[in-house]
């Protein structure tokens, strides 16, 4: 399940394994390697703000967009 929660260090784990493949195909600047080692919603926003060079604010609009049109 992807917590949406909360965005603290105290976040429940992120990413299933099976959607580390569905992640990649959104951010394909990030390596599967790098999502792989996503265990938190706060991981996966500040990669993507990393490699996006994104503001932390759009960063997690972007990553709230997303998962919440999954199933993960």
């Amino acid at each position: 399940m992807f917590d949406l929660e909360h965005y603290q260090d105290h976040d429940r784990p992120g990413l299933k394994p099976h959607a580390t493949q569905v992640a990649h195909a959104t951010w394909l600047r990030l390596t599967t390697a790098e999502l792989s080692g996503v265990r938190t919603t706060s991981e996966l926003i500040a990669r993507v703000e990393e490699r996006y060079s994104l503001f932390r604010e759009q960063a997690t609009r972007d990553v709230e967009f997303w998962a919440l049109g999954k199933q993960l």
